[in-house]
């Protein structure tokens, strides 16, 4: 009897092992290979794309037939390929995945929202998917980002259902490593939604040392501010945690480190935020930071725009305010008693503007290891053809202006994803490798009949300084 008992515990437990085996994919584990509708639909894609039934077109390409305000819908026969860059095994995300066009160095990323959960069993990280695109549809999202959706929800695009993505979705048997991006939250802008990334030098304020990912006061996400210095201060970016996140209860750590996530909106789309696939992207083991003190250099030149009168035209003693195209002119501003520099067209009547705010002349002796900073912000930006360029001469002879010739410097300005009217610091840019008298200019280029490009730019705090 006892024997019977022990061969029947040892068939139990080996039918178990049969039935998890053999239980379908998006219930409990990744398969190693596909099952056979998988697979020769797969085989399907890939030959009609060698003989033309089918067309393949690049995350990229399949964004720019977006057009703003509606939801389009696929009519051709397009395949789009993506690798996997998101996953809902924490909760983190929820009814939606991200692909973007490489494992590594990618250029362009998509959202994808369906009726699923627990997607990760079925579409893991770094999977390789095929999307077969026609009567499909793009549009946004209730935080405004892009996304391949299965209808049309007024201006929104609204989910996969899952006959949808069983129709529609196909991955393949590869699955590959994502390398994260390196950037900075300075460089990150709405092509970077969906992209895996990584951010350096990178800790939690001193006040939220000690609390966890998720303030038990919200409802659904909290927002929790990350740092990481930058010349003379802070930069600042949002990572944000949904309520149903299985780390959300975890202590933030103390340290500095390297972060790992998705960039992505706020709901809404007010703002960039950085959404984490799991604790293990936080590699926080190194000393906090501290911005540079500025006791510990010695100013060159200094400009902090102080003296100006509200809403006249620039002309601060010794620079030079000039226009190359149009009549508009660098203004001086002041607002809360914090003067400064702005360059602005709306309301002008010029198709076309181009005007240049150029710095006194500013020795600097070849020994010196001379360095710039300055603060710049801005409003109401709508293109990144409106722009401003910091330029740089030795050969300026004070007066004639096009004929310099001026190099460009590689600073960080304010882009129309930037929140408006937020200075933000320069950083320290290297001059060592001028001496004599240097020139330092800030090119706009705008119009003010196009409304696309009568956003404007704003300049404080510029300084030219050397380490003690």
């Amino acid at each position: 009897m006892k024997r019977r008992n022990y061969i029947h515990k040892i068939w139990s437990v080996l039918l178990v092992a049969i039935l998890v085996s053999c239980v379908q994919d998006d219930d409990f584990s990744v398969p190693n290979q596909l099952n056979e509708t998988e697979q020769d639909k797969v085989i399907q894609i890939q030959d009609g794309l060698k003989n033309g039934t089918f067309k393949e077109i690049s995350i990229e390409a399949l964004k720019e037939q977006f057009v703003a305000g509606e939801v389009v819908q696929f009519a051709s026969n397009s395949v789009v390929k993506g690798y996997v860059t998101s996953s809902d095994k924490t909760g983190n995300f929820y009814k939606e995945i991200y692909l973007q066009d490489q494992p590594s160095q990618p250029t362009s990323a998509i959202n994808i929202i369906l009726n699923q959960v627990d997607s990760y069993n079925q579409f893991n990280l770094g999977r390789e998917v095929y999307i077969v695109l026609q009567d499909l549809y793009l549009g946004e999202t209730a935080s405004e980002i892009l996304a391949i959706g299965g209808a049309e929800d007024g201006s929104r695009v609204d989910v996969l259902t899952e006959h949808q993505i069983k129709t529609h979705m196909f991955r393949t048997s590869e699955t590959l490593e994502i390398v994260p991006l390196e950037l900075n939250f300075s460089d990150i802008n709405e092509n970077y939604i969906g992209m895996f990334v990584e951010i350096h030098n990178v800790e939690f304020p001193e006040h939220l040392v000690g609390q966890s990912y998720f303030n038990a006061i919200d409802d659904f996400d909290t927002q929790r501010k990350i740092q990481r210095c930058e010349g003379f201060s802070y930069e600042e970016f949002i990572l944000e945690t949904s309520s149903f996140a299985a780390f959300k209860n975890e202590i933030l750590p103390a340290e500095n480190g390297i972060i790992k996530g998705l960039i992505s909106k706020s709901y809404g789309g007010d703002d960039f935020v950085l959404v984490l696939n799991d604790t293990d992207d936080v590699e926080f083991t190194d000393s906090r930071c501290t911005p540079l003190n500025a006791d510990n250099f010695t100013v060159i030149f200094e400009e902090t725009f102080n003296d100006a009168t509200d809403d006249a035209i620039l002309d601060t003693e010794g620079w030079i305010n000039f226009s190359e195209r149009g009549q508009v002119l660098w203004t001086e501003q002041i607002y809360s008693k914090n003067g400064y520099a702005e360059f602005g067209t709306f309301g002008a009547n010029d198709t076309s503007n181009v005007a240049w705010l150029i710095s006194p002349g500013i020795f600097v002796d070849g020994n010196m290891n001379a360095l710039l900073n300055f603060k710049m912000a801005q409003h109401h930006l709508d293109s990144v053809r409106n722009t401003v360029d910091v330029l740089i001469s030795t050969d300026f002879n004070g007066t004639d202006v096009l004929n310099a010739t001026w190099t460009e410097i590689d600073a960080k300005v304010p882009t129309k994803y930037d929140e408006w009217y937020a200075f933000k610091d320069s950083g320290l840019i290297d001059l060592s490798m001028y001496s004599g008298t240097l020139y330092i200019a800030f090119k706009v280029t705008g119009s003010g009949t196009n409304e696309a490009l009568d956003g404007s730019y704003q300049l404080d705090d510029f300084r030219v300084l050397t380490e003690k």
